[in-house]
C-alpha cells in the first residue's frame, strides 16, 4: 500500500486542478504520465475513479469519496515535512497571494517587499484584483481583503487583522464651490459604487460626534468592481463615492477632493487574511501570515485611516 502513495498524489492533483492538462500545466508533470498512474491506479483496484473523454471529465461517486480522503492524506505528510521545515533557519518557496491593487498599493507593498528582503529563497506569485477569490478552487495561499459583512465559510480560517476607516469624498467640479450641509443633499448628485452584482446600494454613515447612525440609499451612475475604478470615476469629478480614507487622504489634503461630511464616517471595513484551515501548514506560509498581522496592525497605531 504504502508504494501506492505516488499514484494517490497523482490522483489528487488531477482531481484538485480539475483535469489531466490543468494538472500537467500547474504542476509541470506530463499529462501522459498522470493519466498513465491513474489507469494504474483503477486497474489494480478494477474500479473507475474518473469518466473521461477528450471533451469530458467527471469525478465518479467513489472516486470523490477517495479524493477527500487523498486530502486528508496530503495534509498529514505536509504536516509531517513541516517538522523538518521548521528546522531550517529561514523560509522558503513559493507563496500564492491574491489581494486587491489599491490595497497593496497602500496597505501591503512595502510588508511584502520587506519580507522578500529578509528571505531570498521566498518567491511569490501575486494575484491583484478585487474579486473574491475561491482560496481552494483558486489554489491560492493567503487572500488578503477588506469585508464589510460576517464570514459565512467554515472551511476557510478567517484572521481579522485591523479596520478601515471610509468617508465620501467628490471631485471640486463636481461640487462647483457649492457645499453638503446635511445627509439629505446626497440624492441631489450622481454616485459611484464599489460591486456590479448588488440590487441595492447604499452608504451606511455613523456620526463620529455620537452614536446616530443611518442608511443613505443611492442609485449609481457608475459602479465598478474594482476599487481603482471607483478612485478614478470619483477624481474624473463623475460622482460621490465611499472610498477608504487612507486611500484620498492625500488628494483631501492637497484639494483634489473633497471629504463631504466630514462629520461622519461612510463605512468600516474589516481587512481580513484568508487561508485554508488545514493543519501542517508550510514554514513560508505562516511567517508570512505573521509578518502581515504585525505589520498592519502597525499601521493602525499610527495612521488615522485605521482602527485595531
Amino acid at each position: 500500500m504504502i508504494n501506492s502513495f505516488d499514484d494517490f498524489h497523482y490522483f489528487y492533483l488531477v482531481v484538485k486542478h480539475g483535469g489531466f492538462s490543468a494538472a500537467s500545466e500547474a504542476e509541470n508533470i506530463s499529462k501522459s504520465k498522470l493519466s498513465r498512474r491513474i489507469i494504474d491506479l483503477e486497474t489494480k483496484f478494477n474500479l473507475n475513479l474518473i469518466q473521461r473523454t477528450t471533451r469530458h471529465f467527471k469525478v465518479t461517486e467513489l472516486g470523490q469519496e477517495f479524493y477527500e480522503e487523498c486530502c486528508k492524506v496530503i495534509a498529514q505528510v505536509e504536516c509531517a515535512e513541516n517538522v523538518l521545515l521548521k528546522q531550517k533557519s529561514e523560509p522558503q518557496g513559493l507563496v500564492k497571494i491574491s489581494c486587491p491593487p489599491l490595497m497593496m498599493h497602500f496597505q501591503v507593498r512595502q510588508l511584502l517587499s520587506q519580507f522578500l528582503k529578509n528571505y531570498p529563497k521566498v518567491e511569490i506569485a501575486l494575484e491583484l484584483t478585487s474579486r473574491r477569490v475561491d482560496v481552494l478552487h483558486d489554489d491560492i495561499d493567503i487572500a488578503i481583503r477588506t469585508s464589510f459583512e460576517p464570514n459565512q465559510d467554515s472551511s476557510l480560517i478567517v484572521r481579522d487583522v485591523i479596520r478601515t476607516e471610509h468617508c465620501l469624498v467628490a471631485a471640486p467640479e463636481l461640487l462647483q464651490n457649492s457645499r453638503i450641509e446635511h445627509y439629505s443633499e446626497l440624492h441631489s448628485y450622481p454616485s459611484v459604487a464599489l460591486g456590479i452584482q448588488k440590487n441595492q446600494y447604499h452608504w451606511h454613515l455613523c456620526n463620529i460626534n455620537h452614536d446616530e447612525t443611518v442608511d443613505v440609499a443611492y442609485s449609481p451612475r457608475i459602479r465598478s468592481n474594482d476599487l481603482a475604478g471607483v478612485y478614478y470615476a470619483v477624481s474624473d469629478g463623475l460622482g460621490i463615492a465611499d472610498l477608504p480614507y487612507l486611500t484620498v487622504q492625500s488628494d483631501i489634503e492637497k484639494g483634489k477632493l473633497i471629504h463631504i461630511l466630514p462629520e461622519w464616517k461612510s463605512n468600516r471595513g474589516t481587512v481580513q487574511l484568508v487561508y485554508a484551515s488545514r493543519k501542517g501548514q508550510r514554514l513560508v506560509v505562516e511567517k508570512l501570515i505573521e509578518t502581515l498581522i504585525e505589520g498592519l496592525r502597525e499601521l493602525a497605531k499610527t495612521d488615522s485611516g485605521y482602527t485595531l
